[in-house]
């Protein structure tokens, strides 16, 4: 594991539900799941599951406040299991610069946006 001094750019904590595609050489769906971000930067994610990923290749999505559906590819770094049994899952981001930017960017408001509003339930 890459020493956090040696990062690129800076990581931020969050705890954001996401949803995620397996995806083979070709970029077919071959598993779909969820897992929660537990960190990100500019240029990777670190996914908490409760299994491990097998593939290289991954699409992440979720949600934002306005209902759109936010997705960005990634490749899988490592997947390993801790001592809870959950699998930590590093993500390197595959888009351009701009494109990784913005999703980061549009997952952090979500996350936040997300703490600051109650939920209701009946």
């Amino acid at each position: 594991m890459q020493n956090i001094v040696d990062r690129t750019y800076q990581r931020v904590t969050i705890n954001k539900g996401l949803s995620y595609n397996g995806l083979d050489a070709n970029r077919n769906v071959i598993d779909r799941y969820m897992g929660v971000a537990l960190n990100i930067s500019q240029n990777g994610i670190q996914l908490e599951t409760d299994r491990i990923i097998y593939t290289e290749h991954i699409l992440l999505m979720f949600f934002d406040y306005q209902s759109s559906c936010i997705s960005t590819k990634g490749q899988v770094i490592y997947s390993n299991k801790d001592k809870s049994g959950k699998f930590k899952t590093g993500i390197q981001l595959h888009g351009t610069k701009e494109e990784n930017l913005q999703f980061v960017k549009k997952l952090l408001k979500n996350y936040h946006y997300q703490k600051r509003v109650p939920i209701f339930v009946s």
